[in-house]
């Protein structure tokens, strides 16, 4: 039977052959991501917290194509950023038992002033959940599955809430709700799979942080014609409904194909711009 991951696979493999882009798209699969530097302006954002610096990680896919020494480079290289905040969005784990621990040593020490945060993704589920939180943990990274955190600057709550896979087995599951505790808050949500947003928003989420996509990995015509838009019209970068963001990163890693066209590896320095803070400056 011709599952749909086969058909992606040779189908992508086909198209980017017939090109002539396997080797580049090999070797850009393998290469460190680049750096996207964005500035979100968000009217809901208390002035408090106007030019704080998140750094998102994500789709590392620990395994094959994805060693030790390539997540410590990753890891130096986002440390010498110095973002207030650091978030992985799921899928740090390929597939097997052994990519736990792969991890684990690649991003130990990884640090911020806020701390570092993840939620799991579906392939972090492949293996198993409970084993991707204490890759998570032994890395130095807190595990946000269905629950949040605080932080409190001259006064203004912001909180950050991670929710689980949206494909998530085992009684497990995301919870939206949780984002309903932090009424006072300034919301961000963290959710692997971008068509969770609408489910945060709903729920309460000014900002939600994605991955999942990669961009659509092999992603020959942009957004138009792309992989990722089998599962979601949300492939990369910002998006917006009325007062409500989602900002979807292509990631780091590969998925069953390890080639990457038109969709090069990232990892996202997002700058959160406070309106009320934007005036005054203007003034």
């Amino acid at each position: 039977m011709l599952t749909r991951r086969h058909f992606l696979r040779n189908a992508s493999l086909t198209a980017a052959s017939s090109l002539g882009l396997t080797g580049y798209g090999f070797a850009a699969a393998l290469e460190l991501p680049g750096l996207r530097r964005r500035s979100l302006h968000l009217p809901a954002l208390p002035a408090a917290w106007d030019g704080l610096r998140i750094l998102q990680i994500s789709d590392v896919h620990a395994g094959p194509y994805m060693g030790v020494e390539r997540m410590a480079r990753l890891r130096d290289h986002a440390l010498g950023l110095n973002p207030d905040l650091i978030v992985f969005t799921g899928d740090q784990m390929d597939r097997r038992d052994s990519d736990a621990e792969l991890f684990a040593a690649g991003f130990t020490g990884i640090d911020a002033p806020l701390g570092v945060w993840g939620v799991l993704g579906n392939h972090d589920h492949f293996i198993d959940p409970a084993r991707s939180e204490w890759a998570l943990r032994a890395a130095g990274i807190e595990p946000l599955v269905n629950r949040g955190v605080t932080f409190e600057r001259d006064g203004a709550s912001l909180a950050l809430v991670g929710v689980d896979d949206l494909g998530a087995t085992r009684a497990r599951g995301p919870d939206f709700a949780v984002l309903g505790s932090f009424p006072t808050s300034f919301r961000i949500c963290l959710c692997h799979q971008p068509q969770g947003w609408h489910q945060a928003a709903a729920a309460g989420a000014h900002l939600t942080l994605a991955g999942h996509t990669h961009g659509g990995q092999i992603a020959l015509t942009g957004r138009t014609l792309n992989p990722a838009r089998l599962s979601t019209r949300y492939i990369a970068g910002p998006y917006r409904r009325d007062e409500a963001f989602l900002y979807v990163s292509r990631g780091v890693g590969v998925g069953a194909v390890p080639v990457r066209v038109g969709a090069p590896p990232e990892i996202d320095l997002l700058t959160l711009r406070s309106a009320t803070a934007s005036l005054r400056a203007v003034a």
